[in-house]
């Protein structure tokens, strides 16, 4: 089978009012992109009908894949099966909530071009209620505390990056975020960041799945987690390239 250029993958929760026109409209941007693509949706053991509304267009296109959890693996664990079943040269991960869209994804291919092995988004311009805009700000400040992450929007729900990136990272942490760990294993690896600024829509339909009556614990859990990443950083710099660093897993149930 031909290798594909570009890989979407979007990880799906409980999106029945969401992933079909988001599976559409993908489509159409892609196909807009001329270059070769497939899409993949990974079912992370959703209650609702995410999987069996995919199912129906998985049915009518070659290039759409469907990918069901077995369990619950945190949004992290979704990412993770992203890196192992995407073939494409770029590989793209986008939420499936509608806040974003694939029609910024040549805006990361030109940086990717450029050289930049990673690229983040960056909602310059946000749509979102005051309590998650303050949610972030605290989580964007953290992450520049304990791990000096140069870009804007840590929490963001679009990325792409080279297979490079994909061969040197592994999500050791189960939870529902990805971007620090995903910074942390590249900038280990020595490899390239950039980021992009993208669109940022309203979410239309559904709901977030942080528990935000636990909002106190949330910060502080993901505070250790960043904590966390800061340590393996530091101790990887100061290994030689033949030794691992230890691998400290955060509790997935902590940060859920």
């Amino acid at each position: 089978m031909t290798q594909p250029e570009i890989s979407l993958v979007l990880p799906a929760y409980n999106e029945q009012d969401n992933i079909l026109n988001v599976i559409e409209t993908s489509c159409q941007h892609l196909e807009q992109i001329n270059r070769s693509w497939e899409l993949i949706v990974v079912d992370n053991c959703s209650s609702d009908k995410t999987a069996e509304l995919v199912q129906s267009i998985v049915d009518q296109r070659d290039n759409v894949r469907l990918i069901v959890h077995d369990e619950n693996r945190y949004y992290s664990g979704s990412c993770q099966t992203a890196l192992n079943e995407s073939r494409g040269k770029w590989i793209a991960i986008m939420d499936s909530d509608g806040q974003f869209s694939a029609a910024d994804l040549p805006l990361f291919i030109e940086k990717l071009q450029a050289g930049a092995n990673l690229v983040f988004g960056w909602r310059k311009k946000r749509n979102d209620p005051v309590f998650r805009l303050f949610s972030s700000s605290v989580f964007n400040t953290l992450g520049k505390f304990w791990l000096s992450i140069p870009v804007h929007d840590l929490n963001v729900g679009i990325r792409m990056f080279d297979q490079k990136v994909a061969e040197a990272t592994e999500f050791r942490h189960r939870l529902n975020m990805a971007n620090p760990e995903l910074y942390t294993r590249v900038k280990i690896a020595g490899l390239n960041i950039d980021e992009v600024v993208v669109q940022h829509f309203a979410r239309e339909h559904g709901h977030v799945c942080h528990d935000f009556s636990k909002i106190w614990k949330l910060f502080w859990d993901v505070n250790h987690y960043l904590k966390t990443l800061s340590q393996e950083l530091k101790a990887a710099k100061k290994s030689p390239p033949h030794q691992s660093v230890e691998n400290t897993e955060v509790d997935a149930r902590k940060v859920a």
